[in-house]
């Protein structure tokens, strides 16, 4: 899912370009049609491209990463779009031809019955091409605007750096969001946060224990409340908690963690020193990928490994979070109200 942000965002900038161009300023690409040829090419592209219509075609073309040739006798019933990448036309394309951060070649067969778009490339266009619409160049030959490139194919896999960047960059982001939800549960939640942590340090068994039945009940009470009309928005809410109970509970873990290590520091040192530990993995898989190849796979193995440690490492702190009941109690009035229903329960006389 995360390879799927880079595309998303290079085709919103990409149609967002194509629709600013007047704005940018245009770039008249010289051809070899004269003005007293235009009408006859315009007349030329509609039958042709009506033609082609009738006949049928592919949808329109979209693509990211990789270079799309269109050769003699291709039909895209569309458009034909190409982002970090090169786009060379010789057949028929009944929309736009449009080409960001690669060069558009329209070959002497090719029917545009719309624009032909470049940016931030060069745009080539051979005599006996026809072009119904508009020529436009935006950014030819500046320096720098042909950025998208650095996800055009390399070594069979098309948009791979771009997708290990992001990958990278996602988990990095992530790290940062968890110090940031743990600055603000030390800042604005300290007592709670050290009663859970109490928990998780003071009976860890019980903690895992009870992290363990959360995991296996939780998607039977999930279940039970979605089939009733009832319980629908209640799935909302336990979901809503459930997610939020395993951020704190793994930032605990983590300062549990932290605290072993490195003593009666500072606290944000200590669960900094414990998010480390504990996706430390993770953090380094990614940057040990972006090179490719063998690489690659060693650091899928630590991703892989660094989010079992995540999942565990969460569920881990979930039932040190239920164990304390959400931080309202202290691991002493814990230990006291169940020794206090142990002897009440002991106290009961025994069926006759």
């Amino acid at each position: 899912m995360k390879a799927l942000l880079p595309i998303t965002l290079l085709l919103a900038f990409n149609f967002a370009l194509v629709a600013a161009a007047p704005a940018l300023g245009e770039e008249a690409v010289p051809t070899a049609a004269t003005a007293g040829t235009a009408g006859t090419a315009e007349a030329a592209s509609a039958e042709k491209a009506a033609t082609a219509k009738e006949e049928g075609g592919t949808e329109d073309r979209v693509v990211v990463g990789e270079d799309l040739f269109i050769k003699e006798g291709d039909v895209v019933d569309g458009d034909a779009v190409v982002t970090g990448g090169d786009l060379t036309v010789n057949g028929t394309v009944t929309g736009d031809a449009v080409c960001t951060g690669g060069d558009l070649t329209v070959g002497p067969k090719a029917v545009i019955s719309g624009d032909a778009v470049a940016i931030g490339g060069k745009m080539t266009v051979t005599p006996g091409a026809v072009i119904s619409g508009e020529r436009v160049c935006v950014g030819c030959g500046v320096p720098g605007i042909k950025s998208f490139k650095f996800i055009k194919k390399t070594g069979g896999e098309a948009g791979a750096l771009s997708g290990r960047i992001v990958n990278a960059a996602a988990e990095f982001v992530f790290f940062g969001f968890l110090i940031f939800v743990a600055l603000l549960l030390t800042v604005f939640l300290p007592r709670q946060f050290g009663r859970v942590e109490e928990h998780l340090a003071g009976d860890f068994p019980r903690s895992v224990l009870v992290g363990v039945a959360a995991l296996l009940l939780l998607p039977l009470i999930m279940l039970v409340l979605a089939v009733t009309i009832v319980g629908i928005p209640l799935v909302a809410l336990l979901i809503l908690a459930t997610l939020i109970s395993l951020l704190v509970g793994y930032i605990v873990l983590a300062r549990v963690l932290g605290r072993k290590l490195v003593g009666e520091r500072p606290v944000m040192l200590q669960i900094l020193v414990g998010l480390l530990l504990l996706h430390g993995a993770a953090l380094l898989g990614d940057v040990i990928a972006l090179p490719g190849g063998v690489l690659e796979t060693v650091g899928g193995i630590f991703v892989g490994v660094g989010w079992v440690i995540l999942i565990a490492g969460s569920f881990i702190g979930l039932g040190a979070v239920v164990y304390s009941w959400f931080g309202k109690r202290t691991l002493a009035e814990t230990v006291a109200a169940r020794a206090a229903k142990k002897n009440k329960t002991g106290d009961k006389p025994a069926p006759a």
